[in-house]
């Protein structure tokens, strides 16, 4: 038994620390694409517009890291339950991302 509940806390472990990552990914791609919208010398119609995607982008991220904090406080016995939740969020997030991203590809 004992060792099924360590199997169970790793898996939720190692899906903590993978999100983890992503959402450290994501801080750093918020501030590149800050970044980005500063140097491209948008005007300020263009400028208010890519505000306001990265200002959704975090709060998303910030959704993103309470549904995480969820899954670290939830026994190893709930958490799975909560994934989808997360896993939902995680989708919408990545999408959002790769929207305003590309319009700074070069």
């Amino acid at each position: 038994m004992k060792n099924t509940e360590d199997k169970i806390a790793s898996a939720k472990e190692q899906y903590v620390e993978k999100r983890q990552a992503e959402i450290d990914k994501w801080n750093t791609e918020l501030e590149d694409l800050e970044a980005k919208i500063t140097a491209a010398g948008a005007d300020a119609k263009a400028k208010l517009e890519h505000e306001e995607h990265i200002s959704a982008l975090r709060q998303k991220r910030d959704e993103a890291k309470a549904k995480l904090a969820e899954i670290q406080a939830a026994g190893d016995d709930t958490w799975e339950g909560l994934k989808d939740g997360v896993e939902g969020i995680w989708t919408s997030i990545k999408d959002g991302f790769d929207k305003v991203a590309s319009k700074f590809k070069s």
